[in-house]
């Protein structure tokens, strides 16, 4: 039973030291200013899309196709 005990509390160790490990890669990664604006631009396009994809046009686009694809199901 103490082997056991041994070789769990030995992994609960090492379980814990990688994730500090990759905590601390993490925060310089997250501290990288060419990271910083990778980021910046990926919010910055993912807003674009967002407003595109909501836009009034874009939802005028829908109910067409939508239309399209009901009248084509019913022949």
């Amino acid at each position: 039973m103490a082997g056991k005990a041994d070789k769990a509390a030995a992994a609960m160790k090492d379980v814990g030291q990688k994730a500090k490990a990759a905590t601390t890669k993490l925060y310089v990664l997250a501290k990288d200013p060419a990271m910083q604006a990778k980021a910046e631009k990926l919010v910055a396009d993912g807003k674009r899309i967002y407003r595109a994809a909501t836009s009034p046009e874009a939802k005028e686009i829908y109910r067409k196709v939508a239309a399209v694809r009901d009248k084509m199901r019913k022949k």
